[in-house]
């Protein structure tokens, strides 16, 4: 599969970086996505909009499944109901880029880490491990 000139514009940003150029977005293109049966709605279709704009095609129940936490585990991220949009948020482009990783064939695709919360406790650092 080649990408025409409207794809080549489309996606031209992406073109240039070394990590996807040509032969990346054409495996983007060709790459199917679905729902995962357990996912959060709201962080799935975050995930799912940076996914098309990526150039992949979303499918149902064909392609690979976007693997995003459950509502539970996005709650327990966001730590109170008023975090939970921007939670969705964070989780769902955690999943976009993790299923961008798999597409690719490069890095190692993670699950998102359970032991973030927002707001950090007390005298923790967000990024600490505990």
């Amino acid at each position: 599969m080649s990408l025409d000139a409207a794809a080549r514009r489309r996606y031209a940003r992406q073109l240039l970086l070394s990590e996807i150029g040509e032969a990346g977005q054409e495996r983007l293109s060709g790459a199917g996505f679905c729902r995962g049966a357990e996912g959060d709605a709201d962080a799935y279709a975050v995930a799912a909009e940076y996914l098309r704009r990526a150039g992949c095609k979303e499918s149902e129940g064909e392609g690979t499944s976007v693997h995003v936490p459950t509502t539970k585990a996005v709650m327990h991220f966001a730590g109170k109901a008023s975090l939970r949009a921007p939670a969705a948020a964070v989780v769902g482009a955690f999943a976009a880029v993790e299923h961008l990783k798999e597409a690719l064939g490069v890095g190692q695709p993670r699950e998102f880490p359970s032991n973030l919360t927002l707001p950090p406790k007390r005298g923790q650092s967000p990024f600490s491990k505990g």
